[in-house]
């Protein structure tokens, strides 16, 4: 017996609204989308951002085996040469970082094809994807892995500043990478845009490609590390005592710990991000020294919400938090305000 077509819309509606609220929760940078055309091509955009975000999650803890469940066998064979000197024996430290810490980005989308992306901003490291197939059942034809810089069209220079940041604050760097590869996303997979790679895997040297991103993967696991030695203790105590303070989120336990550097009142604002997403933040950076430390925060859940605590040399704790998908803006301030 066939379905009318209010109920084929009702249920196309609720389709579109459960993975809306999914990708505003999780922060899910989508192109604009298609009002007019419930069936088409937004939903196509959600459903692929929905998938990715199942993708990301699987490939956390086990990348491997994720992208060997969403990439066709020519693509995911390629993954795996290229990635394989990550791995010690089933994990990959630099892979589990770079999913853990990245966020999804939808551009062009087609009946039968579509481009996804995977930005860390910590790594400024992107993985782009061309997928095949209808609905769900989309999967990577194509990928190119990049560094920030390549993608962008800047020169890569070897730098560890998303890092360890010395041209500017840790934040700024974040929002300075995001910002600018979010649009440069957005110009060349534009809504109405052709799902193709082509331009960016033209004379490009992958493996070569790769040991650059590979830079910024193994350092970020080295300041990991070094937190957890014995010259580093204080450090690391210190990285606990605030996990705890932003999971909790209770005004008083806030004002004890950031109270003594918090002039812009951010830690009586934290209710503002949902305790849902608070209760389950980890550590996702360290920068520690003899006498200072820096330390950021996210749930890879919804990595767009940023928690940064710098301790000084006086043991105080100082927090600044943002939503990364408002880069474009606070960049703007900081630099106004210089």
């Amino acid at each position: 017996m066939g379905r009318s077509s209010e109920n084929a819309s009702e249920k196309i509606g609720m389709r579109k609204m459960n993975l809306r609220n999914l990708l505003v929760v999780t922060g899910l940078s989508l192109l604009p989308l298609y009002a007019e055309d419930p069936a088409g091509k937004e939903l196509s955009m959600l459903e692929s951002g929905g998938q990715a975000l199942i993708v990301r999650s699987a490939a956390v803890g086990s990348p491997r085996t994720a992208f060997r469940k969403w990439f066709m066998p020519p693509a995911a064979a390629e993954f795996e040469r290229l990635t394989a000197d990550t791995f010690d024996g089933q994990r990959s430290y630099e892979l589990s970082d770079f999913f853990n810490t990245s966020l999804i980005l939808v551009g062009a989308q087609q009946p039968d094809r579509g481009i996804t992306a995977f930005y860390s901003p910590w790594q400024d490291a992107i993985l782009l994807v061309r997928t095949e197939g209808r609905g769900t059942d989309r999967r990577g034809a194509e990928f190119v892995f990049l560094t920030g810089e390549t993608f962008r069209g800047e020169k890569f220079a070897d730098s560890l500043e998303p890092v360890t940041p010395k041209e500017a604050p840790l934040s700024v760097t974040l929002w300075r990478v995001y910002s600018a590869t979010l649009a440069k996303f957005n110009s060349l997979f534009p809504e109405k845009g052709v799902p193709d790679l082509s331009g960016l895997t033209k004379d490009l040297d992958r493996a070569a490609e790769f040991r650059h991103i590979r830079l910024r993967s193994a350092a970020r696991t080295l300041l990991a590390k070094k937190l957890m030695t014995e010259p580093y203790r204080e450090g690391l105590a210190n990285c606990l005592i605030a996990l705890r303070a932003l999971r909790r989120g209770e005004p008083e336990v806030l004002k004890k710990v950031f109270g003594a550097r918090d002039e812009a009142g951010l830690a009586g604002m934290i209710e503002k991000i949902p305790q849902s997403v608070r209760k389950n933040i980890e550590p996702v950076y360290s920068l520690v020294s003899k006498d200072s430390a820096l330390f950021a925060y996210l749930n890879p859940g919804a990595p767009r919400f940023i928690f940064i605590v710098a301790v000084d040399k006086t043991g105080r704790f100082a927090l600044e938090w943002f939503d990364i998908n408002e880069s474009g803006t606070l960049l703007k301030a900081w630099e106004d305000a210089k």
